[in-house]
């Protein structure tokens, strides 16, 4: 197999990695991840079941949560009762890209959701819900404020949530160029590295 990451999979690369059931019986694949490019999210893992459930026609469309990934084995656990899965809403195997093209909005994929939650999995509508809620609720940790210094140029200071400073810029001629300076600081300083030159 080429790839050497467990962690990190390509979507290209799916289909070599093998669906499991809990006994280790295999399953099928996983063919594609389809994303939510709006939400950043795996909406669902797209699988095809080969012959072991008698379901060569159809893939389909499973709850991202209903799949675990084993990185000693690369394979998928499909922890999903036999009978859940064929009763399952799947896809044409040769037309799922057409059905997955209509899907506009999380009430497009309502017939999914209905049925994985009737069987205690969560709603996909509900896992982007708390995803804007985690993300609306988040308080900011620091701001930044911009000040004009004596010599008439714009400089801002970061500002802990305590009102403690923590780091102050140089000057800037314009206040578009301080505001480009604040946005290079709020892209770059998380993977920042610390040089020491004291040492």
């Amino acid at each position: 197999m080429g790839s050497k990451s467990a962690r990190f999979v390509p979507s290209v690369r799916l289909a070599q990695y093998d669906v499991v059931n809990k006994q280790g019986d295999d399953m099928g694949q996983v063919q594609t991840f389809v994303v939510d490019m709006q939400e950043g999210l795996i909406a669902f893992a797209l699988v095809a079941f080969g012959g072991f459930l008698g379901i060569t026609d159809k893939w389909f469309a499973l709850p991202w949560a209903a799949l675990k990934w084993q990185p000693e084995t690369k394979k998928f656990i499909l922890d999903m009762p036999e009978e859940v899965l064929k009763e399952a809403p799947g896809m044409d195997k040769d037309k799922w890209l057409e059905e997955i093209d209509r899907w506009q909005a999380e009430t497009d994929l309502q017939l999914l959701d209905h049925y994985y939650t009737s069987h205690g999995y969560q709603s996909y509508a509900g896992i982007v819900q708390k995803r804007v809620t985690n993300i609306g609720s988040r308080k900011p940790d620091a701001k930044f404020e911009i000040d004009k210094d004596v010599a008439g140029e714009f400089r801002f200071k970061m500002v802990a949530t305590n009102g403690q400073t923590i780091a102050v810029s140089e000057g800037y001629t314009t206040k578009d160029n301080v505001l480009n300076g604040i946005e290079s600081i709020r892209q770059n300083a998380a993977a920042a590295v610390i040089e020491d030159k004291t040492v």
